[in-house]
């Protein structure tokens, strides 16, 4: 098995807008009713909720707010940056690598998909049935930096995973090779202090 990771990068300072947008999707997770006699592996299901429900928030650059989760994961990391765009004003950047094989990276805005990557090989496209995805470089840039274009153009047409994400880790730099249920075993520990934990359970 390879490297999973996912996480989510916000284009704002507003660290009380994503906070307020966190809590009000976390509250229609929290309300929603269950019954354990109808439901087995009720407990399970509880559990899963409140991982959910914590959250990591870094601004390791001026601008940028990024939002970790332990249940980040490609597929559900896109449908999250997407909802959570329907609650902030900001782009919102998804990032996710899924078993060495993928890189998929996606901006939303106002609930919507602006413009979106796949990185990875014909054979991975074929076995997961995905479609060809490219990014429109003039939306990206626009949000990202008209000044990174050409390296952004470079990037794009890496043809290795990793490699793409080290390089786009490398212009933006922010930490994107990372996921908050790996805390324990990166030893960078002034890095995992600049995230705030946010339980939102409660």
């Amino acid at each position: 098995m390879g490297t999973k990771f996912g996480n989510i990068h916000i284009i704002t300072n507003n660290k009380n807008e994503v906070t307020s947008a966190l809590k009000d999707i976390s509250s229609g997770r929290t309300q929603t009713n269950y019954n354990p006699e109808m439901y087995s592996g009720f407990e399970s299901i509880l559990e899963l909720n409140k991982i959910k429900n914590i959250y990591y928030l870094g601004e390791l650059r001026p601008g940028w707010i990024s939002v970790l989760n332990d249940s980040f994961n490609w597929g559900e990391v896109e449908a999250f940056g997407e909802e959570l765009s329907s609650y902030i004003s900001s782009p919102i950047l998804t990032i996710s690598y899924f078993d060495d094989d993928l890189f998929e990276l996606n901006l939303f805005l106002n609930g919507e998909l602006q413009t979106g990557h796949i990185w990875c090989s014909e054979e991975t496209r074929e076995v997961y049935g995905l479609e060809e995805k490219c990014a429109d470089i003039s939306v990206l840039s626009q949000h990202i930096g008209y000044q990174f274009i050409n390296k952004l153009n470079e990037i794009l047409n890496i043809e290795d995973c990793e490699q793409a994400v080290e390089e786009l880790q490398n212009l933006l730099e922010i930490p994107l090779w990372i996921k908050s249920d790996w805390f324990e075993d990166i030893d960078d520990k002034e890095l995992i202090n600049k995230y705030e934990k946010h339980d939102l359970n409660n």
